[in-house]
This record gives C-alpha cells, structure tokens and sequence, in this order.
C-alpha cells in the first residue's frame, strides 16, 4: 500500500516546538543480555529523534540499529514503540549480518542539531577553470568590468560553466573585499526586494528565480535563460552600478542592495531607437549587432557609446553583415545624453570606406565573423581632459579626438580591441585580439607610455589564446595609494592585475593562479562513508575528489595517468570498494576506489571493459551542458538508474533496477513502471534493507512557504519521494525480481529543485538508520526526516559566499548555517555534506546531539 505523508517542520529549525523542554535521559541507556544477543534499554525525558548504533574498538558504527523520533503522536520507525522508554535489540551481527568480535559500545544519541565544520569552495578569484567543459556549449562570460575612483574594481562574470551570476567588488591591487549579488544576508527585507526576495519565517529572506536551468537567483534581468546574464557598464555615480541586459538598464548599490525603483524607463539609447520599426524587430532589415563599449564624460551627464552597429539580416533573421546606411551603421561613435538618453553621431567614418559585406569583413582587419563580432569601430575610452580613445580594427590603428569630435592623432595599432587611460599620465592601455570559435587567435596587452608621441608601444604582454569564447575584452585602471594598477579581463584568461611602475607592468594577481578552485560545478555528490571523501561530478563528464578535509583541493579523477574518469553522476560502493558512475548517453561503468588510480572494475569475465550496461540516455542543452536525474548502488552491488535506455532524445526518469548476479554484460535492468515513466525525477537511494527511494515531480507542493503559493518555480520544481518495498532479498540475489505494484510510501516533502524543463537534478540521501536527508533549494534550507517521514532537524538561512557561519573569515554572519541553492546532500555518521550550486561550494556540517551516552558492552 502506498502512503502520503506530508510533513511539516516547526520553526526554529528543529522537531521540536517552541518552549518544548530539551531532551535528557530519564534513565540512561544500559545493555542487557538475553538468549538471543542483548537489548540496549534507555528512556528520554520527552519528545525527540534518537539513535541506537553499535561502534566498535576503533570507534566505527558496526551496525545501525534503530533512527527516528519517539515520544510523538505519529509512529515511530521499527524497531521502536510507542513512547519514551525504549528497547532496542541487537544479535550481535553487523550491517552486513556477519559476526561482530572484539570490543564494542552501544552509543545512543538524541536531539540532533547541525554545526558548520568545513566550508571548501566558494572561491572569489574563480571566474573559469581549464578542468571543466568548454566551448561555445558552456555559458562561460565575463561581462564587465568597472573602476570607481575610490580605488574599487567590480567584476561581473558567470560563476561557473552553466550561469549562475557573480558580481565581485576588489581592491585596486586585486584583493577581494565582498560579493555584491548574489546579493549578501543581513540587508533589510525591502532593499533586496527589487532581487525577488521572499521574507522567511526566522525574520531573515530568501529569493525566488527567473530560471532554474542557469540558475537565476533573482527575478530581474540580471540573469536570464541558459547562463545569459547583463553586462555591468561604468557608471558617473560612486555608490552604483548600471547593468545592462537586452540594452535595458538596472541600477544596483554597491551593497548589493537595490533602489525603490532599480530598473529606468527605457533603454540605453531612447532616441533614435534601437530596433527597426516594424512589427517584428527580430526579423526586421537590422538589429544591433557587434560587442558594447560605453565610458562615461568627464561632466557626468554624457557618455560615448561605440562597438555596436546594425547588422544587415537576410529574410531567416541571420547577420549578413553591416547596414551601408542609417544613425546605427557601423564606424560610429556616439555621445549620449544621461537624463534623455538621447544619442548623437560624435565621430565617423567615412560611410562609403567602412566595409559591409560579412565575408569581405572577416578577411580585413575588422575580422568580424559569424562566430565572433567585431566592429570597424570598437573600444573606448575618455581622459580628464575630455579627450576620447577610440579602436579603429578596421584602419589598425587608435584614434585620439578633442572634445568635440576633430582628430588630434592616430597610433598603429592592428587587431585593437579594448583601451583605457591612466588617470594621472599619459599612458594608455589597449588589448589586441583576433580570432573566435572557428579560428584560433591571441589577445594581447600593450601599453603607450605617452599617447601624444609613441608610435608603438613600450611594452606587449601576450595574455592567452582566444579560440572557444567571441566576447570582448575589458580594460580598466584603478588608483589606490598612489598606484596605478591595470586590471584586463577575458573569459578564459579570466582576470590578471598589473601594477604600472612607470617603467614596466608588474604581474601583482592573476585570477586563475590566485583561486586554486577548479571545479566550479558541484551538482551531483557522493561521499564515501569509510574515508569522508567527497567525489563530484559536473554537467559535462569531469569528475574530481576532495580527500583532504585539512587542506582541501578539488581534483581530477583518473583511471591511469592520462585517462580521466568520466562521469554526470556518481554512486559509491562503500562495501565493495567500487564507484559507479553514468556519463553523458554512455553505460553504467565501474571503477574501483582504494588504488592509485580508479582503475576500472568490470565483473570477472566480462567484454566491454568497467561497462556494466548498454548506453542510458542523458539530457543534453547548448549553453547547459548534461543533465543527469541518478544513479544508485545497494549493498550488494546491484544498483539502480533513473534514464531512459539509449542515446536520447528521450530525457526522461524512468527507475530501473540491474541486479549483480551476472557476470555477463550488458546486465539487464527491470522497469519499476509503479514509478511512472517519462517522468520528471532526480535523486535515487537504497538503503540497507534493501528499500529502493527515488524523487520525482509529482504534482504541486502540499503546503508551500509564505511568498511561494504563486510561485510557478517553485511549484514546477518541488518534487517528493518514493519508497519502494523489495520483492526478493539480499539473501536470493535479487531486490526486485518482480516490479512492486507501488510504492510502500510516498514522503509528502519539498525536495528540490528539480529542474522541470531541462534535467537539473538534485540529490537526496538515506543514511545508515534510513534517515532521509533532502535539499528544500529554492527555500535554502536542508532536512532530515526519519523513515516514518516525522520531522528531525532543517537547518540553513539564506546567504552568499561572505556569509561563513561563523568560521574564519565570516564577513557576513546569519542565524542559521548559510546556504543559497542546496543541490546534492549526502551524510555520515558524524557529518552532513551539501553543495551549494550559487554559491559554488561544499559545506561538511557536524551533528551535534543534545545527550549523548555510550556504554560498553561486555
């Protein structure tokens, strides 16, 4: 029989309810023996979860006898009885049913609670990894880069290779001061509302999404679909930032906060506008087209405008070139007016010289190319002075012009992309770069140490090769203590700062160097119970491991020295020492873990290598990478998948079970159609009796938070659990020869998110008592619920990676451990680990218990 269960957590984080009394023991635990083995006898003071486990000599759990909360008005998880006095029997046997020797203590522990112990990731440097998928499949950006005359630098990039937004404020020598979005915790409710911030219950917010497939943690432009996100532009105001999207515009405090009113009427141009005129501007004659540069007037009421122009389109909406003709044609640049955003032609080419045709434009020096933009017109950059800097690619060569427009003087320069001025010389500095997806080039920085009299520059500095990535480069200077430091910024360079002694540029910090972090994807998560290894898996087939808690680093995992394992997800084997791992439309494969290498374990006999089954479909989005719904593996080596059989385009859940009792391969999987086929699922477990639980969308949340009963993201997304019966054993060989005609209960909980259009899947996890441990990621929080469904511990409050819970370097403290976006959640006997997917980082959190007693048995 199936059973719904919905289930509420009370506030405060816990089961228990406000002025509830803390649990103690009435009688502490004592061991008695009987025929059979023994019996562990205890009795709490009142309501609580509480956990009977066996740990041996060397402190390991044996055997993980009973979990769940006792004293309540539901039922209680087996073996245990109505009410507080409890006793728990135990034969002497392990996890496994074999014979446990030597010496041992029954632990009981109650009252479970959550302290942050590790938090590894989050890197603030970290803008790209060299490690992760690449190309023009990967939402990989850097989208500006601007320099207050306080001496601040603010960098706005994708955070990781599927889009989530970063928005970073440093000193002017590259140090990193604090995140500005996502925005930081400890702001008034009312300040971050134009972000899409929800109240929650402990006084503190959280956030509802434009997207789930990047994901976009806000509900205003700044991020949108598949990784895209706005462009930050310089503003003349100290304390603001402008960002830019579609040419609309977004204000945003350095603080992160927002004004009352964060998004101007309009567009980045009003007059003339920046569409054609007609009913479909998409297909219209033109569309702006070529990479936007603005900087802003000396009077701070202008600023220059260049780098875009109207791209001539066929009748199929496909660039074709430059429009010959009209306000927006290309080799322009235009002067616009702040209050009415009104713009006017401040300097020109001659129309009848600049080139139009796109073949003829990627042969000249514009090097304008389907697969990678360039402009006959393209940087620009203003002095004190009112002097404008202009990149003319098309005539190789930087124009300087008075403020009114004249030409002063012209500098050779091919390829030139990007230029800044120093604020208290003469020097400039200007990147070259050449190439895009389908032809491989260089970026390059020079500086002028005098624009009025260099004919070349005094120093050239190659930067990194330009090849997956068509965006344009950003150049800005910062003062700061009398220093000038030249920030340039590239995708996939990502960010090096020069000090510029007058003589020659210093390297003082490379981005790439200084943040050791390399995966920046951590959605899919298995931790190894015996070693408290955590090993991941990204959305495009990279696969790394964390061994050391102490000085934690994020690396490659290899089958032999030069062959990576490949993998979307992971299941591990703790038993058998073996890890499963499904990649991108390939079989199930198996490595094994406690070798040099994870050198693959297929079963004796076998023809096709550490394959144990034909290919499974997994999702796959341009700009998205893989989606992967799960994998599990029960104790016996048998394992379970959540795909569909072949190479797609079906991406859809369907649950499977493969029994190890073959050592033929492919091995054949059973259907579990109870489960739904085609289905929107995520997250697949067993536990160790042999109960098989898989999440799935299913229908609308029963009772959704306050702010969230509209909330068609979270209603889309927020999936339950099912739990499956075995219809064999452990002991036959065979959890499931037969399907079970349904689930044996259904948990009426708030997993998620699942993505409900592209497979972004979350990750639960059971643990050795079948404790249930599930992210809530939408609401930023984690639970745990014992196998009856009642409610244990939720913990986590909205925060960015400024927000440490309290451990060293805590910029920004929070009530509860802080967590943006959950993604996968695994547990041990003494921790709790999650990932976090906006703010690119794992969190070990330690259980802590409110009485804890052991006692020896003899």
């Amino acid at each position: 029989m199936r059973y719904l269960l919905a289930i509420t957590f009370l506030l405060g984080g816990t089961a228990l309810a406000s002025g509830e009394t803390p649990v103690a023991f009435s009688a502490k635990p004592v061991v008695q023996k009987n025929a059979t083995g023994m019996t562990i006898d205890f009795t709490l003071s009142a309501r609580a979860d509480v956990e009977v486990a066996i740990v041996n000599g060397q402190g390991r759990v044996v055997r993980h006898l009973a979990a769940g909360v006792i004293g309540g008005k539901n039922a209680a998880p087996a073996p245990f009885i109505a009410g507080l006095s409890q006793s728990v029997a135990w034969d002497r046997r392990d996890d496994y049913g074999e014979p446990v020797d030597g010496d041992c203590t029954a632990r009981v522990r109650a009252g479970m609670g959550t302290k942050i112990d590790r938090i590894v990731g989050g890197d603030p440097y970290a803008f790209y990894s060299q490690e992760m998928g690449q190309g023009d499949h990967a939402a990989w950006r850097l989208t500006g880069l601007e320099a207050k005359s306080d001496g601040k630098v603010y960098l706005l990039a994708n955070a990781n290779n599927y889009g989530p937004a970063a928005l970073r404020q440093y000193e002017a020598d590259g140090s990193y001061c604090r995140t500005v979005y996502p925005p930081p915790a400890g702001l008034k409710q009312e300040q971050v509302a134009g972000w899409g911030s929800v109240p929650a219950d402990d006084g503190t917010y959280r956030f509802q999404y434009n997207d789930l497939d990047s994901p976009a943690i806000t509900t205003s432009f700044l991020s949108g679909n598949r990784g895209r996100i706005a462009s930050l532009l310089p503003s003349p105001h100290p304390d603001e930032l402008l960002l830019t999207r579609d040419f609309e515009l977004l204000k945003v405090h350095t603080d992160g906060s927002l004004p009352e009113h964060p998004q101007l009427t309009g567009r980045l141009v009003n007059q003339p506008a920046m569409e054609p005129d007609v009913k479909n501007p998409r297909l219209g004659p033109w569309r702006l087209s070529g990479p936007l540069h603005t900087c802003n007037a000396p009077d701070g009421e202008h600023f220059y405008l260049s780098g875009v122009f109207a791209g001539a389109t066929d009748n199929r909406g496909s660039r074709i070139g430059a429009s010959p003709d009209g306000f927006w044609r290309d080799g322009q640049v235009y002067r616009v007016d702040y209050a009415t955003r009104t713009a006017e032609v401040f300097f020109a080419l001659d129309p009848k010289q600049v080139i139009t045709d796109l073949k003829e434009r990627t042969s000249s020096p514009i090097a304008d190319a389907k697969y990678g933009e360039y402009a006959a017109l393209q940087g620009v950059a203003v002095d004190g002075s009112g002097r404008v800097f202009v990149c003319d690619r098309q005539n190789q060569r930087l124009l300087v012009l008075d403020a009114d427009g004249k030409q002063l003087r012209e500098i050779p320069l091919a390829y030139p992309d990007m230029i800044a001025v120093s604020p208290n010389s003469q020097a400039i500095y200007v990147t070259t770069r050449t190439g895009h997806f389908h032809d491989k080039g260089e970026l390059t920085l020079h500086k002028f140490a005098d624009w009025s009299k260099d004919a070349k520059p005094v120093a050239s500095m190659p930067l990194c090769e330009v090849r997956f990535y068509g965006q344009r480069t950003h150049l800005a200077v910062a003062e700061s203590a009398g220093k000038v430091f030249v920030w340039v910024a590239y995708t996939s360079l990502p960010v090096r700062v020069f000090e510029d002694s007058g003589t020659d540029l210093k390297l003082v910090k490379d981005f790439y160097e200084a943040g050791p972090q390399r995966a920046l994807d951590l959605q899919h998560m298995a931790v190894d119970p015996e070693t408290g290894n955590a090993l991941i898996a990204d959305g495009f087939d990279r696969c790394f491991q964390l061994s050391d808690w102490e000085n934690p680093r994020f690396e490659r995992i290899m089958q032999d020295e030069n062959t990576p394992v490949e993998g979307l997800s992971l299941a591990i084997d703790s038993r058998h020492r073996w890890l499963y791992t499904h990649g991108d439309r390939e079989p199930i494969c198996r490595f094994h873990l406690d070798r040099k290498y994870f050198s693959p374990a297929p079963p004796a006999g076998s023809q096709n290598g550490s394959a144990l089954t034909d290919k499974l479909s997994s999702d796959w989005r341009i700009g998205l990478g893989h989606g992967d719904r799960g994998i599990a593996v029960a104790r016996d080596g048998s394992f379970a998948t959540l795909a569909a059989l072949g190479t797609g385009p079906d991406y859809g859940g369907y649950l499977r079970y493969y029994p190890a009792n073959s050592p033929q391969t492919p091995w054949e999987g059973l259907l579990l159609t109870a489960f739904g086929e085609k289905v929107k699922a995520a997250g697949v477990r067993f536990d160790l009796q042999g109960n098989l639980y898989a999440g799935k969308i299913d229908g609308p949340p029963t009772s959704p938070p306050v702010g969230y009963e509209r909330d068609a993201n979270y209603q889309q997304s927020t999936g339950r659990i099912y739990r499956f019966a075995p219809t064999g054993s452990f002991e036959k060989g065979n959890l499931f020869p037969t399907e079970p005609v349904a689930a044996a209960k259904v948990y009426d909980v708030d997993f998620g998110m699942i993505g409900p259009r592209f497979a972004r899947t979350p990750r639960f996890t059971i643990d050795g008592f079948g404790r249930i441990y599930y992210p809530a990621g939408l609401l930023s929080q984690v639970a745990v619920i014992d196998n009856e469904g009642n409610p244990i511990h939720r913990f986590g409050a909205y925060g960015n990676r400024d927000s440490l819970g309290g451990l060293a370097g805590d910029l920004v403290p929070t009530v509860d451990i802080p967590l943006a976006m959950p993604s996968s959640v695994d547990a041990t006997d003494d921790y709790i680990y999650v990932t976090d997917i906006v703010n690119i980082r794992l969190l070990r959190i330690a259980k802590t218990f409110a009485a804890s007693e052991s006692v020896r048995i003899p």
